[in-house]
């Protein structure tokens, strides 16, 4: 868990609230903390997300590994990180448990409680809430912190919000390892290209090799591109991770990719197979 990295006192507080931190929805989001408001135990990063239309500001290396778990998910449509709790109703909580609230160790003034992830999630035309905190497993043998979470659970039981603790044994290494890589291609408007539909272009011309290939290694199928489709040098392995990044080709993302892995390991979305029926 991040900390702070300057004091917090009551005007702090009040200035955070004039700012709007903590509102907002989508790319309106304002997150409580930033990246620039805490001194990380990890390394703080800012990652986009073509979900929210914003950058998204993550404290730890776990908060960006459940980001990308959720930025990943098709039933979630909106994350809102460093959320932050009311403190009069944590003050509440704190002493009904008997424990002292959380406070800066400076100023010794309340501190806003924060929650990783407040996750807006629509399944079946249902809409709810999720609620996440991120904790290394070996900090959860300390009695402070396990009063902490406990404040923030009964938080979010009183809203009638679901809350999920989340550890690093319970995040998929290699699956968030292998979003990271996809992410990176999520969009290729930062290539320069010769004209607009360049990119589109290759797609398409992916796509309809990939149909017509019945065998042989992944790696035969890129050298092939490039020898007799017009691909430049590592044009087809760009092309590979746009198109599993916005998930019109399939891939076993808990296995590391590798080229040599039989071409049968590229599964086409089924839309894209329905499309290609139609022009066939």
């Amino acid at each position: 868990m991040a900390k702070h990295r300057y004091g917090f006192d009551e005007a702090k507080i009040a200035r955070f609230q004039k700012e709007g931190r903590g509102t907002g929805q989508g790319k309106d989001y304002l997150p409580w903390l930033t990246i620039q408001d805490v001194a990380s135990n990890g390394r703080v990063t800012r990652v986009y997300s073509f979900k929210t239309d914003r950058s998204h500001h993550l404290l730890s290396d776990l908060e960006t590994g459940l980001f990308h778990m959720l930025d990943w998910s098709t039933s979630v449509v909106d994350m809102r990180e460093q959320y932050p709790l009311d403190r009069e109703v944590t003050r509440d909580i704190a002493r009904q448990m008997g424990i002292q609230h959380p406070r800066d160790t400076r100023t010794q003034t309340d501190i806003v409680m924060t929650t990783d992830f407040l996750v807006d999630i629509r399944r079946a035309m249902q809409k709810g809430l999720a609620a996440y905190s991120v904790k290394p497993a070996a900090e959860l043998d300390d009695a402070r912190t396990l009063d902490k979470l406990e404040l923030e659970r009964r938080y979010w039981q009183l809203k009638k919000v679901p809350w999920f603790l989340v550890t690093d044994k319970d995040l998929p290494k290699r699956r968030i390892l292998n979003l990271a890589w996809l992410h990176e291609m999520r969009s290729l408007d930062q290539l320069q290209t010769k004209h607009p539909d360049y990119w589109k272009d290759r797609c398409d011309r992916f796509i309809g090799v990939l149909t017509r290939t019945h065998g042989g290694l992944v790696h035969d199928l890129l050298s092939y591109l490039e020898q007799h489709c017009e691909f430049r040098d590592g044009e087809p392995m760009t092309v590979l991770r746009h198109l599993a990044a916005n998930k019109r080709l399939g891939l076993d993302l808990d296995v590391e990719f590798s080229t040599k892995s039989p071409v049968s390991a590229l599964r086409l979305a089924t839309h894209e197979q329905q499309q290609m029926g139609a022009r066939a």
